[in-house]
Order: structure tokens, then C-alpha cells, then sequence
């Protein structure tokens, strides 16, 4: 077992197959396949389940898992050896997200608290063009993005740094008839209500389906995330996000909240991913931030 096959079986978690692993990873298929093959044989455990669909992670394999996201998140603490004396280490963090994966960047800042106590963490919420600003005036240092690809490579003094890229799906209560299918098409969502967070994504969304296929039923709008989650669990509605909005409950998807995707339907391409200064180098606390949110995004998308 190396460090190697342990990140070879994180990304194949992570992307579903082993074709968009090898592209990610920048080794062949077939060096990936033997080197999981071997790992899985030394383990005596089936790690994945392939089908011509993809590979999905067995029960014993979803342990093996959990176990190499630790020893992978151990190995980036090693890295941040600088950090090394927990009660030396003072100063400021100042992190934005926007709220999609709020969630995960708590649990990555508040482990980082409990490492280093006389740290003075501040996290702020916004969307993601009130982040760049903020950036840009050095009001906040590090800042938690969600783009489209287009407006990304516009970029200009500041740089970017790609976690994944998202899709919209629809999130529904599992009692619900739209979760029956692992996709729906999109002329069958003029069939259900729909509670939804305002935000630009979903207005560009509503637009460009409304002149293919009509308007949708909208019981309400809101830019609050528990009236979305109560009409979600009252099964009142069904709700159309990013499929990133829902990694931080992925531990809860199915009880009781299912993701359908929505297909055929062409997307424009976004990103998620970190932004900072292109002028200044990045304080080790925040390389650290970022490796910490990395662990809790990579266990929650797996």
C-alpha cells in the first residue's frame, strides 16, 4: 500500500469512474485499474463495484475510504509542519464563502480552532462577486467561489483555485414522485412545485427554461435556507440546486432528501474553487484552511 493508490481511490470515489479519474490523475486507465486492483487484493476487500456506468463504492469499500481520507488529511497536516507549536500560533483568518458549502468551511475552520486555540477566526457569507471585491480591497484574504467557467478566465489580479465543477439537480423528499428516478427530464418539472434559493445561478436557469418548455410552479423564492428545508421535508416542494449546495448533507441524502439529475439539458459549465490575490503569496494559515476544507469537501462528496 502507498500514498499514491490511496489518492487513486479518493478521485475514483469522487468522479464515479475510472475514465474521469485517469483524466484527472494524468496516468492511463489501465495503470489506475492494476494499481486499485493490487490494493484491493493486499486488502483482501472489494473496494469498487464496476459497471459500464461507472464505479461505485462497496460498503466495505466505503470504509476503506474513510480510512484514506485520514491518512491522506494526515499526511497535508505534515506538510503544514510550520504550524507546528499550537500555542505560539496568533493572528487573523479572515475567510468568505458563498452559501452553498458554508457548511463544510465551519467544520474546516472550527478544526483549525481546535488546533490552534489563540487563533482569531473570522468567516463571512456572501455571494461570490461581493467576495471578489473584498478580496480586491484586502478586506479578507481567502474567499470561497462559485463561478461560471466563462466569467473565471476573466479574471483580472486575482487567482483562482479549482475544487470541482457543479451541475444543477433537483433535490427532493424521498417520498416524492420526481425521486423515484435518478433523472428526470426537463419537461416533466412543469409538473411539480418548486421552493427555490435566489441566486443568480437559478435566475439564468429560469430564464432559459421558460423559453424552451414554460414556466415552472414556484410555491415561493427565498434567500433563506431552512424555509427551503422545511418545504423539502414537509414535502411540500422540491427545490433545484447545484449539486456542490448538497454535499454537506451528502451523509443525509436519501434520508429523507434524494438528488435527481436533470436530463437532457445543457448547462453552462461553473466552478467552484478558492480566490486570492494573484500579487500576494498565501500565509500558511490559510494553505492550511484550504487543505482542512479539502478533507471535509472530499469526505462529504464521496
Amino acid at each position: 500500500m502507498n500514498i499514491e493508490q490511496l489518492e487513486y481511490i479518493v478521485e475514483i470515489a469522487k468522479t464515479g469512474s475510472l475514465s474521469a479519474a485517469s483524466a484527472s490523475l494524468h496516468v492511463t486507465q489501465s495503470a489506475l485499474s492494476q494499481s486499485v486492483s493490487r490494493l484491493e487484493e493486499e486488502l483482501g476487500v472489494k473496494i469498487f463495484q464496476r459497471t459500464h456506468a461507472g464505479a461505485h463504492a462497496t460498503e466495505e469499500g466505503r470504509r476503506v475510504l474513510d480510512k484514506a481520507l485520514d491518512a491522506l488529511h494526515a499526511i497535508d497536516e505534515l506538510k503544514d509542519s510550520a504550524l507546528n507549536d499550537r500555542n505560539l500560533i496568533q493572528g487573523e483568518l479572515d475567510v468568505a464563502s458563498f452559501p452553498g458549502v458554508m457548511s463544510l468551511l465551519v467544520k474546516a475552520v472550527s478544526s483549525i480552532k481546535q488546533d490552534y486555540p489563540l487563533l482569531k477566526v473570522n468567516v463571512e457569507e456572501s455571494d461570490s462577486r461581493s467576495i471578489l471585491e473584498a478580496i480586491r480591497s484586502n478586506r479578507i484574504g481567502l474567499g470561497l467561489i462559485a463561478m461560471y467557467t466563462k466569467d473565471i478566465e476573466k479574471l483580472s489580479g486575482l487567482a483562482f483555485e479549482p475544487i470541482v465543477q457543479g451541475k444543477l439537480v433537483i433535490c427532493a423528499n424521498k417520498n416524492s414522485p420526481i425521486a423515484q428516478h435518478a433523472a428526470v427530464h426537463p419537461k416533466e418539472l412543469l409538473k411539480y412545485e418548486f421552493a427555490l434559493y435566489r441566486d443568480n445561478f437559478l435566475e439564468d436557469f429560469l430564464i432559459d427554461y421558460k423559453s424552451t418548455y414554460g414556466e415552472l410552479s414556484i410555491l415561493f423564492s427565498t434567500n433563506n435556507g431552512e424555509a427551503i428545508q422545511t418545504a423539502l421535508n414537509e414535502n411540500l416542494a422540491v427545490t433545484i440546486g447545484h449539486d456542490f449546495s448538497f454535499y454537506g448533507s451528502s451523509r443525509l441524502l436519501g434520508e429523507p432528501f434524494v438528488l435527481v439529475d436533470i436530463a437532457p439539458y445543457a448547462q453552462q459549465p461553473m466552478q467552484v474553487g478558492w480566490v486570492k490575490s494573484e500579487k500576494k503569496q498565501m500565509p500558511s494559515l490559510y494553505q492550511l484552511c484550504v487543505n482542512k476544507f479539502k478533507h471535509e469537501f472530499d469526505r462529504n462528496r464521496i
